[in-house]
């Protein structure tokens, strides 16, 4: 493993690397997270010494005279009010530090910031009764308490917005020096460990970095500049060695629900990757469901057919899997999903494999948290490998909001030391044995896979070579539904 650069594989592994790099800092932690909860226990022996969890390791730190600035998403109060709710929880949490620790300790500095982009006149109006009556519904179900200190911008008596983008990112820098980064936010429901022994609805599969460089400081630049650049005031910041995406509202809104891409620095590297690739693509996604992503990859299999692919995705949506939900939503997404993978099945053929993992143990109930009679287990992780000679790895999905529409970081790599390191991290981690030489190679990688991953789908639990069997895209299919005129960018 290279010295200044990790690949942690779930929240076991991610979590007290975190909480070690900000045990160690000296003047400032800088972080932006789509979720971050104080609550939070703490993991490692060396933060479990000065308290229980993340309100403890801050206010040790901050104690220290460490400044700690962050950005947690807001979200629209209507369409995300569990979630916008969470967000001022956090702010709260941070009110709460600073009275404690007082004027003699560092600085505390946590802020929830609210995409500006909005709908538009034309679609808002068409939108609004479902809105009203969403709004309306979601008072209801509160408490005064709730309603006054979480879901602050939840009002009845204001005529409700259509806020349509957020931010997705999860990323830290310590000192200028370190930065944190990929797709894992901070809250218990993200706990997961590398043999995922958990209840389905619990697991959650995901991938972080840990690593030195010249991405700390442009990372950091990021975080201090992308509120103002979203909102249209100031350009983004020069970063050269980080991908990012962001928008930001257009000028003439009127028409027009989705904003205007500023940077879609995730998708360009992906689709220059497909250009590039030789023998093998290989990506671990939550959703699958971008068309240019997808239309790339076909035009890479028809140019060349040494090159093959694997795709790693989860066995539903989190929402239909886990939560029973079938909205609107959730139908568009699947829809999108179903249409991404009949273009690579039809370009690649067999030389493409598409898996899902599951737990090695029957599953009790033969529900859609179960797959090939096992627990499912939940894939978050956002990952992409080309032959071996390319990694990155970072907060954005293969779907048109994460790649166009709301602002993700990610990290990638030629480095011949780290993508040997994060090749062998990330193709090893579904694999209960070490890889055999067929199992790791780019050229033959997909061959092996495709085999094993088909006999791990007929085989009893206990008998399975690793935890992924054989996706099945019919699942729910009855679900996914068109909606005309909907750009895909909404899911």
């Amino acid at each position: 493993m290279p010295d200044d650069f990790e690949v942690l594989i779930t929240a076991e592994e991610a979590w007290p690397a975190f909480e070690r790099a900000v045990l160690n800092a000296k003047s400032e932690i800088v972080a932006g997270f789509r979720i971050f909860d104080l609550r939070t226990k703490l993991r490692s022996p060396e933060a479990r010494a000065i308290g229980d969890d993340w309100f403890d390791l801050l206010a040790h730190v901050v104690g220290k005279g460490v400044s700690f600035t962050l950005t947690v998403s807001d979200f629209d109060p209507v369409v995300g009010t569990e979630l916008h709710q969470l967000s001022w929880t956090t702010v709260r949490q941070g009110h709460a530090l600073t009275e404690m620790l007082g004027s003699e300790a560092g600085r505390v500095t946590i802020t929830a910031d609210m995409h500006p982009a909005k709908a538009g006149f034309v679609p808002w109006l068409a939108f609004l009764p479902k809105v009203i009556q969403r709004r309306n519904s979601a008072w209801l179900e509160l408490s005064r308490d709730e309603r006054d200190r979480e879901a602050v911008l939840l009002k009845k008596s204001d005529m409700p917005t259509m806020h349509t983008v957020t931010h997705h990112q999860k990323l830290a820098v310590i000192d200028n020096e370190i930065l944190y980064i990929g797709g894992l936010d901070l809250n218990e429901r993200r706990w997961d460990t590398k043999d995922h022994a958990r209840e389905a609805p619990d697991t959650w599969s995901d991938v972080q970095v840990i690593m030195r460089g010249p991405e700390a400081a442009q990372a950091r630049d990021h975080l201090l500049t992308f509120v103002d650049a979203c909102a249209g005031r100031k350009e983004p910041s020069h970063g050269p060695d980080i991908k990012r995406t962001l928008s930001t509202p257009r000028r003439l809104q009127f028409p027009y629900l989705s904003p205007m891409s500023r940077l879609t620095e995730i998708e360009e590297a992906h689709l220059k990757a497909f250009r590039e690739a030789r023998h093998l693509i290989y990506i671990e996604t939550q959703f699958f469901r971008s068309s240019p992503i997808t239309e790339h990859m076909a035009e890479a299999a028809a140019k060349s057919s040494d090159l093959t692919a694997i795709v790693v995705l989860p066995a539903l949506p989190e929402h239909l899997a886990f939560e029973g939900k079938d909205d609107l939503d959730v139908g568009f997404g699947m829809a999108r999903q179903k249409e991404a993978i009949e273009t690579v099945t039809q370009a690649f053929g067999d030389r493409i494999t598409l898996a899902t993992p599951v737990r090695p143990v029957f599953s009790t109930k033969d529900t859609v948290r179960s797959l090939c009679g096992s627990p499912i287990i939940h894939v978050h992780n956002k990952v992409l490998v080309k032959d071996d000679d390319y990694a990155l790895i970072g907060s954005a999905n293969l779907n048109g909001r994460s790649l166009r529409w709301d602002t993700e970081v990610a990290i990638d790599t030629t480095n011949p030391a780290r993508v040997a390191h994060a090749r062998d991290r990330l193709l090893h981690h579904w694999w209960f044995d070490p890889l055999p030489k067929d199992g790791f190679a780019p050229s033959t990688a997909q061959a092996w896979w495709h085999t094993e991953i088909a006999r791990n789908g007929v085989k009893r639990p206990e008998n399975r070579s690793g935890f992924l069997v054989p996706h099945a895209p019919e699942n729910r299919v009855d679900v996914a539904q068109d909606l005309p005129g909907v750009t895909e960018n909404m899911v």
